[in-house]
Parts: structure tokens; sequence; C-alpha cells
């Protein structure tokens, strides 16, 4: 675990839902040592997702609602971060083909999901098994929520299921 932000990082960040149980999860990339850019869903209305566009700027060492950061990939060096918004902008607002009859309803975890497939496929992460990485990073956000009084502040993990 590390207290720091390295630039390039890809990560996938999950902040808590506020009851221990649920987590908000985007994908970030780490831009300078305080700040990255915050890839999501975002559901400001009941049932209305949209991916924030532009992507906005999010200091996850100040953030007070951020469980786990778990490194997932780093950018290769000339790729632009405007590419891979590009990329998740593409990314319908439902239920995408590979998870009809397993998830009930689209959320944003749903949302992050299909970004790992995408990435793993443009071939930015190497990610082959989404629901490895989903229930890692789940672990690591439930041992760091910010709900709960033994929250730790920023916590930053390497994954074991993407690279």
């Amino acid at each position: 675990m590390s207290s720091q932000l390295i630039v390039n990082d890809i990560l996938a960040v999950l902040f808590s839902g506020g009851d221990g149980e649920t987590y908000h999860f985007a994908i970030c990339v780490v831009i300078d040592d305080t700040t990255a850019v915050k890839y999501h869903a975002k559901e400001p209305i009941p049932n209305h997702w949209f991916f924030e566009r532009p992507a906005p700027l999010h200091s996850l060492l100040q953030s007070r609602t951020l469980c786990a950061a778990v490194k997932i990939g780093k950018l290769r060096p000339g790729f632009q971060v405007s590419a891979l918004e590009d990329c998740l902008s593409q990314i319908p607002m439902q239920i995408p083909p590979s998870e009809v009859g397993y998830e009930p309803r689209f959320d944003c975890r749903v949302w992050f999901k299909e970004a790992v497939r995408r990435l793993h496929q443009a071939r930015i992460i190497n990610c082959p098994n989404v629901y490895n990485l989903e229930a890692e990073c789940k672990a690591y956000a439930q041992g760091n929520d910010a709900c709960r009084a033994s929250w730790s502040g920023y916590a930053y993990y390497v994954s074991r299921f993407s690279a």
C-alpha cells in the first residue's frame, strides 16, 4: 500500500456509498502527484445515467469517500488521456450484452466492468477476467470503507488481476 500518486497509473477507484456495502466505481488516470482524471458513469437523477464529459479532475489524496485506488495499468509513453476518454465515452449507459442475464440493472459498477473490458480489448490494460478484478477491488474497499471509524484515508493497491 502506498500513499502517493504515480503519474500515468490507471486506477480502479471505489468510493464509499455510505452504507459499508455499496461503492461508486470509477476509472482514474493520475496526471500529477495530487490529481487524477476521473472517468465514470454518473446518476444525478434516479435511473438517468451519463458519462461525465469532460472528465473531471479529482484530488484522490484529499477525498473523504475514497476507499481504494487499485492500479490496473499504466498509460504507455505518448498515449493521450483524451484518447482514453474517447474510448470510454462510447460505452452505452445500459447493460452490455456480456452482462444480460447476469446483472439486473445498469449502474456505475456495470459501466466499470464494460470499461475494463474495452480497455483490455484496446490493449491499454491487460485484464482478461473482469470478475476477478471486481471482487479484488471490492475486497480492498470493504477493508477501508470511508463510512467506518477504521477508515485510513487514501489507500493504493496494485491489482493481481490486471496490469
